[in-house]
């Protein structure tokens, strides 16, 4: 007993336990990736809550017992800044963010940083959550384009690698009809009870109401008023599909700016005017 005690006190004993601590700051890590590129569902919320409550009961603990371990103490602080895009991007999702935030904040508060250092960053933090907030609401609800969004039709390909959905846009003129293409095989799972459905798209069509667009799925095609808007094999190379050429975005960035529109309204009038000049003098 004597010797266990002394091994539980031993400050190298303890900087080796305070590597477990990684796996809790790794956890994180992932939990921004997907946020960013994902949308979450539970497949087995009760799994996932016992699972997750029991890791970061234990996480707890490791930061607890390692609170002066120099590796502690500097991963209380970067588990604080990773906190701050899953509350952002993820917001109601409270079964993901009440556990990690609480860990987070118990981390920090008890780690052995001295109180002068820890005032200075707990301001810091302080500041970076507040501007942070303000700044991502302030251009997620104030300068994107206001509109109302129902998704009236999907349909998946016959390999089942894509699928497309037809929405319905009301704004403040006559409104669009938009067909974006989602790539399904990139869906995907974790830890066994969370679902992750790729948020990632591309707008194939584009239609300013009065309109209809009535789309159908024949072998690796998309017909969009029997016309081809979107051919499978064009994206199927080496036994993987490209999804880098420019023209695939993910939900969480596609934020449409006003003065965006507006300019590239003026660029397109310009062009064709520049066109119609260089025709009239040849």
């Amino acid at each position: 007993m004597e010797k266990f005690r002394h091994l539980i006190k031993n400050k190298w004993f303890k900087l080796g336990v305070s590597l477990l601590g990684l796996l809790y700051t790794w956890f994180l890590c992932y939990i921004c990736y997907i946020v960013f590129f994902y949308d979450i569902s539970y497949s087995n919320r009760v799994m996932f809550a016992v699972l997750y409550v029991l890791f970061t009961a234990f996480s707890g603990f490791i930061y607890y017992y390692t609170r002066k371990s120099p590796i502690t103490r500097i991963l209380s602080l970067a588990n604080a800044v990773l906190l701050l895009p899953i509350l952002l991007l993820d917001w109601g999702n409270l079964p993901l963010i009440i556990p990690a935030a609480i860990l987070c904040f118990f981390g920090f508060f008890s780690s052995g940083i001295n109180p002068t250092a820890k005032t200075i960053w707990g301001t810091i933090f302080l500041l970076l959550y507040i501007i942070g907030s303000v700044a991502f609401y302030f251009v997620w609800y104030v300068f994107r384009t206001t509109t109302e969004d129902t998704i009236i039709g999907t349909g998946t390909s016959p390999s089942g690698n894509f699928s497309y959905y037809i929405l319905d846009i009301k704004n403040n003129s006559s409104g669009k009809l938009d067909v974006y293409m989602i790539p399904t095989h990139l869906n995907d799972s974790a830890f066994g009870c969370i679902e992750l459905d790729t948020t990632l798209k591309k707008q194939v069509r584009q239609a300013v109401k009065p309109a209809t667009v009535d789309c159908e799925w024949i072998d690796d095609k998309l017909y969009i008023n029997n016309e081809v808007w979107f051919n499978e094999a064009k994206y199927y190379e080496d036994d993987e599909y490209v999804l880098d050429d420019g023209t695939w975005t993910y939900t969480y960035f596609e934020i449409e700016y006003p003065i965006n529109t507006l300019i590239e309204q003026i660029t397109d009038i310009a062009g064709k005017a520049v066109d119609k000049l260089t025709e009239s003098d040849e």
